[in-house]
């Protein structure tokens, strides 16, 4: 999973909530810009934990998939080569 550009996005939308509000408040622009700058730091930092999480769990889902796909295999290797002696012994 491409979690790249999540807290990017997490950050630019809180940015913008965080605008719209302070205009249809009529907050004034120093004010404004510190919760713009304060807004988007902290959701950058959410951002960046909440991928770190993500990235992990997809990481152990996908060794427990390998590794269920591993002995699938080998168990489907061991019942062809059952069959194959079984067939070799009906033609004797």
């Amino acid at each position: 999973m491409n979690t790249k550009l999540l807290p990017a996005i997490l950050a630019l939308v809180a940015g913008f909530i965080t605008c719209v509000m302070s205009f249809a408040q009529n907050v004034d622009i120093d004010i404004f810009t510190k919760r713009f700058i304060v807004v988007c730091v902290v959701f950058f930092v959410i951002g960046i934990v909440i991928r770190i999480i993500i990235d992990m769990n997809f990481k152990e889902m996908a060794a427990e998939e390998a590794s269920e796909d591993s002995k699938e295999e080998t168990e489907g290797e061991e019942s062809e080569d059952a069959e194959e002696k079984a067939v070799g012994e009906e033609e004797d």
